[in-house]
């Protein structure tokens, strides 16, 4: 038959692997075609007299023409109506909606960093409610991938992913017009639980497009949208955010400021998935396990309508050589006596998948995966943080390094009315000046004497007065404080109409081109994984490639003891980036194909909700490491990366297992 392929028995665990029956099947070759049977192996109207099957001597452009007796006899109709249907039009785009999808997920992850400078301003955010917009997401992300992942295994995957990102779009728009902090925790929050569902779901869908040849490139070449996502990202942020602490102050006084306009545009991912989705058809293997063999077959016939425009041939499986004795699907019918039943009944379904991953035959691939997943995103998203942490403090300490010191000065009648930032007075004394329209960032009066002198109309970013004499002076329309004056004396100042706004002191010294080009190279150095697994992961296997890339990466993380610059820290990250991104997409792969089709989502959104804890915890420690030695964190990454290494030992390699 054209455009199918030969293989000898491959074995693994289909649909249904881990389920509630077995079975076995034979694809015989007779007078009028192929069917599938489920006679164990033996072959009807082939002429064979012996037990177990042989491939056709066709090789690679011929049907399979037995079926391994461990694998679902689904499993083995799917692969090869996937072969026949081939590779093509209707693959590239279920790849470029899920990507999109994958996106959304990066977006969602990489977008708060950007917007801190300019919401901590507006919403009055400190540091702690900052590290809980950071968590928060994580959070989210958790809880949606555990909740989305199961329902996609009984509600089919795209149904579930599109109202995934349908929360993801819907929230990401509504968190962008949010007034105050704790609104716009909350809608991030939702948002964040809709993307949940992307990552556990989007492999999967994509993966039962795809046959067992294909799927490790890829599959590898979807996780590459990720890696854009993050560059997206940073793209946006270069073109729609202040560049400067001074631009911030400006933007600030806007009714919709740049920041909300930006979650505007990172929202676009997950719509377009959205809009995309309508469009494509159901998973056909997820039909296949729901018993819904016709729309199985339309959606094969519809693949290769769409991949062979021009084959004038018909598709030629159906429906009818599947077997016979089959259960119509997995717990989808409700017993539909009261509201009350069905919600039970839901519930129980969905406790009952999660305990089929900790019990035998899914427990030990489940105990391995949620140990890679957690030790992976702890060093991964905790490297994330501690990078552009650590060149923050390299440019701190040269921002600090250049500050202009004026000692002893002596200044009468002067008028500033232009921002002052970084600079010194000590011992000096101003009488009769003015301070007026202006911002002071970064500056500091030590053991100075003020008399007569106003400031009006002045924003502040760490300005303080140390020791200071104040006298005769007048502060109007400004946002200095108590907490700006440290162990001064004050004598008939006045203080009128301060201006009301958020009592915390904010640091305008801010460095975006910098903080987007770090992003660029880190995300951008993700590629070449990305390309490394698609090349690598049938050659060397999933546990071995995961294995490899997490030593590697942890000698690479012995690099954090030698940086110095700037452009170091960028080169390291690149290779970082590079080594680790490969494992991460065998590890994708082997999740993917580590459970049956009945709870691959499920068990993806489980083990993939350790990788949201691993990469919340990761980066809450590593952005504490940032002011400590290098040693801390180096260690840190080191072993955690080892602890993963070891454990891929234990990894069960899923090269030859059919969906």
């Amino acid at each position: 038959m054209p455009g199918r392929h030969g293989m000898g028995g491959a074995g693994g665990s289909g649909g249904g692997g881990g389920g509630s029956y077995s079975e076995s099947a034979a694809l015989v070759r007779s007078t009028e075609g192929m069917s599938y049977t489920e006679e164990g192996r033996q072959p009807t109207g082939a002429g064979s007299a012996g037990g177990g099957g042989t491939p056709h001597d066709g090789g690679e452009d011929e049907l399979m023409d037995y079926v391994d007796s461990d694998v679902s006899v689904l499993a083995q109709f799917h692969e090869d109506a996937i072969r026949q249907a081939g590779f093509g039009y209707s693959q590239w785009l279920v790849l470029l909606v899920s990507g999109l999808g994958l996106a959304a997920d990066a977006v969602e992850l990489f977008a708060v960093p950007y917007i801190l400078p300019s919401a901590e301003v507006e919403l009055c955010i400190d540091d702690g409610q900052k590290a809980w917009l950071t968590g928060i997401t994580f959070l989210g992300a958790m809880t949606g991938g555990v909740v989305w992942g199961n329902l996609a295994d009984r509600m089919g995957r795209r149904r579930t992913l599109l109202s995934a990102l349908g929360v993801n779009a819907v929230f990401s728009v509504i968190a962008a017009f949010m007034p105050t902090y704790g609104t716009f925790v909350t809608a991030r929050l939702c948002s964040a639980v809709g993307v949940g569902g992307a990552l556990p779901i989007v492999f999967a869908y994509y993966g039962e497009f795809l046959c067992k040849a294909d799927r490790a490139r890829h599959l590898s070449a979807l996780l590459a949208c990720w890696a854009l996502g993050g560059a997206l990202v940073a793209g946006v942020a270069w073109g729609v955010l202040p560049r400067t602490g001074a631009d911030v102050v400006v933007e600030s006084r806007e009714h919709f400021s740049a920041w909300h306009q930006f979650l505007l545009v990172c929202a676009l991912p997950s719509l377009a998935a959205v809009v995309g989705l309508v469009f494509l058809p159901e998973s056909p293997r997820f039909l296949l396990e729901a018993g819904r063999e016709v729309e199985a077959m339309m959606v094969y016939q519809r693949v290769y309508k769409a991949n062979n425009p021009a084959a004038h041939a018909q598709y030629q499986l159906s429906e009818l050589e599947l077997p016979g004795k089959r259960p119509a699907g997995r717990g989808m019918a409700s017993p539909g006596k009261s509201v009350l039943a069905d919600m039970t009944y839901s519930f129980e379904l969905f406790w009952n998948s999660f305990l089929q991953l900790l019990v035998r035959p899914q427990l030990p691939a489940t105990l391995v995966l949620v140990a890679l997943w957690f030790t992976a995103a702890f060093a991964h998203f905790g490297l994330a943080a501690w990078f552009p942490g650590y060149v923050q403090l390299l440019q701190t300490r040269d921002y600090n390094a250049r500050t202009l010191v004026f000692v002893n000065a002596s200044c009468e009648g002067a008028v500033y009315n232009k921002s002052i930032e970084n600079v010194r007075w000590v011992d000096s004394s101003f009488r009769n000046c003015s301070f007026r329209d202006l911002t002071l960032s970064h500056v500091t009066f030590d053991n100075c004497r003020l008399e007569g002198v106003g400031f009006e109309v002045v924003k502040s970013s760490r300005t303080y007065f140390h020791n200071c004499d104040i006298r005769n002076s007048r502060f109007v329309d400004t946002d200095l404080s108590t907490q700006h004056f440290r162990n001064c004396s004050w004598f008939n100042n006045d203080m009128l109409s301060l201006s009301a706004g958020c009592g915390l002191d904010f640091d305008y010294n801010i460095h975006l081109p910098e903080a987007v080009r770090e992003q660029l190279v880190g995300r951008l150095a993700l590629l070449p994984g990305a390309l490394a697994c698609a090349l690598t992961a049938d050659r060397l296997g999933r546990a071995r490639l995961v294995g490899l890339s997490l030593f590697l990466s942890a000698a690479a993380a012995l690099g954090i003891w030698f940086l110095e610059t700037d452009a170091v820290v960028l080169g390291l990250e690149a290779v970082f980036g590079l080594v680790f991104f490969a494992g991460w997409g065998a590890l994708d792969i082997a999740t993917v194909e580590a459970y049956p089709t009945h709870l691959r989502t499920t068990g993806f959104g489980f083990v993939g909700a350790s990788c949201r804890l691993g990469g919340a915890l990761g980066t809450l420690t590593f952005s504490n490491l940032v002011d400590t030695s290098r040693a801390v964190p180096m260690l840190t990454a080191v072993v955690v990366l080892l602890l993963g290494g070891l454990a891929s030992v234990k990894m069960p390699d899923t090269g030859s297992v059919l969906l």
